[in-house]
């Protein structure tokens, strides 16, 4: 796992900066609502001393329960759903447009370098959950990293709605 967290960092930095930190598009939930905000993870990215990687910059994201890939079809609509547990979704390929029933607010997110989000609106704190489509005309690509024991990792909010394309090159 350790491994996967350092190969993780290096595709998600790209280039090496001191104290960086990693900004996510969280899906959590308030007042028993799904709501869309930009999280910034509070640990620092850190240079790391494993060979192959040794001087690039990683992350640690915590205690992961397991990872699962997921294959998902053109033009898929995930409905409406609450998340599963709290986790990382890396989409690595395809386009996801999130949407929430209460609210007007909507993020896309694109696979790729970019493609972490953290969705955290399990059923205990969000009554309605979020609408997962998937409009694109090829495969979606998501691998999911639950947390262990549904522990959130540190962050601070940096507002309300999803990470800006800006905050998440800043990386």
């Amino acid at each position: 796992m350790a491994r996967l967290l350092v190969l993780l960092g290096a595709l998600l930095l790209g280039v090496a900066h001191a104290q960086q930190f990693l900004n996510l598009t969280t899906l959590t939930g308030r007042d028993n609502v799904s709501v869309l905000e930009c999280w910034q993870l509070t640990t620092p990215f850190v240079t790391s001393n494993v060979p192959g990687v040794t001087g690039t910059q990683t992350l640690e994201l915590g205690d992961l329960a397991n990872a699962t890939y997921t294959v998902i079809p053109p033009r898929f609509d995930g409905g409406l759903h609450n998340a599963p547990v709290k986790q990382y979704v890396w989409f690595v390929s395809g386009v996801i447009h999130l949407t929430l029933p209460n609210a007007t607010g909507e993020a896309f997110v694109y696979g790729g370098r970019y493609g972490l989000i953290y969705a955290d609106d399990t059923r205990d704190i969000s009554g309605w959950g979020h609408r997962t489509q998937y409009p694109s005309s090829d495969l979606t690509i998501g691998v999911t990293f639950p947390v262990q024991d549904g522990v959130n990792p540190k962050n601070k909010v940096l507002h309300d709605g999803p990470c800006t394309v800006e905050e998440s090159i800043g990386i």
